[in-house]
């Protein structure tokens, strides 16, 4: 593979919040490896997260591509149009795709998007270019840097280092002045999933730390009746949002205040993925998944509920204290 590459395609098929950022380390990590002109990220929801909530956290060559047809990949007639899709560019085809996904509908149809590189994990890179013999392991945040590792004879990791704008550095010391603090995130966005941590365990925890920390909660304001049962029952109990500057209550705040705290408690949700850039200790507690989802990098502890034969919800506040502390 050539060692400068001019146009990216970079397609991320979850479209969450979390999605997004999980798939960010990649991104940094092709941006470090290659230095492309352009990166060309496109999302299959459409919610266009780098130009709005998560503007501070793209990378300056980053293109949110917007002239896909809507779920775009995941419909078989898409396989007649995928070609086409080129004359949307400046250009003949892309210098390298990457297929950040394991659908072998979804990988034939962008396949066929014209190209000189392409990469997909589905099939263990079999359909990749140029091809290799590689296991795919479950870990997203690796699927592609494993690849791009091997065919280049490298050892490096995804890359969780990012610049925080002053602004949001400055405010995080405004709200959070030194390490006396903990941070938690106890919210779900998905209601109907098993995600959460009992709210009457996860207060036990805060008060056992409140002797030498505050606990401090990023959560949204409309949480309100949550924060208030919070308030009720937590000594010095801290909701840094109520405080923020309005213009800056975005998720870049959360990374900056994240590197402020001694530590933080986390469930899987997209806070826990602004936290995995803020170089701190995270202790993040997942329902199942975590073999997908977990950050690559050394400042993440995980606690995989699924291998501990208990739901997330189920586990008591002596359970999560000792796993902190043996940490």
């Amino acid at each position: 593979m050539d060692s400068k590459l001019k146009n990216i395609l970079f397609i991320n098929t979850g479209g969450g919040i979390g999605d997004t950022l999980a798939a960010l380390p990649t991104i940094n990590y092709i941006n470090d490896l290659y230095n492309p002109e352009n990166i060309f990220y496109y999302s299959t929801l459409e919610n266009f997260w780098f130009e709005n909530k998560l503007i501070e956290y793209r990378p300056k060559n980053l293109i949110e591509v917007k002239t896909f047809p809507n779920h775009f990949g995941f419909i078989k007639k898409h396989l007649f149009s995928s070609k086409n899709l080129i004359k949307n560019f400046k250009f003949n085809k892309f210098d390298l795709i990457i297929d950040n996904q394991t659908r072998l509908l979804n990988s034939i149809i962008y396949k066929r998007i014209p190209h000189k590189y392409y990469i997909t994990p589905c099939i263990n890179y079999f359909m990749s270019k140029p091809f290799t013999l590689l296991k795919k392991r479950k870990q997203f945040a690796v699927r592609v840097v494993d690849y791009l590792n091997k065919i280049n004879g490298l050892n490096k990791k995804p890359i969780y280092k990012i610049s925080v704008p002053e602004k949001f550095i400055n405010e995080a010391i405004r709200l959070i002045p030194d390490d006396k603090y903990i941070g938690f995130s106890i919210t779900a966005a998905n209601p109907y999933r098993i995600k959460s941590f009992d709210v009457d365990e996860i207060i036990k925890v805060a008060n056992y730390f409140s002797i030498k920390f505050t606990p401090t909660f990023f959560i949204e304001k409309k949480y309100q009746k949550l924060i208030n049962y919070l308030k009720s029952n937590i000594k010095n109990c801290y909701i840094p949002e109520e405080k923020a500057l309005i213009e800056l209550q975005k998720p870049m705040l959360v990374t900056a205040l994240g590197a402020r705290t001694s530590f933080n408690i986390s469930i899987d949700n997209g806070i826990s993925h602004m936290l995995s850039f803020s170089q701190n200790k995270n202790f993040l507690f997942f329902n199942k998944y975590s073999e997908k989802w977990k950050p690559e990098n050394n400042h993440s502890y995980i606690y995989d509920c699924k291998k501990n034969n208990i739901t997330i919800d189920k586990i008591t506040s002596n359970e999560i204290i000792n796993f902190i502390e043996r940490n």
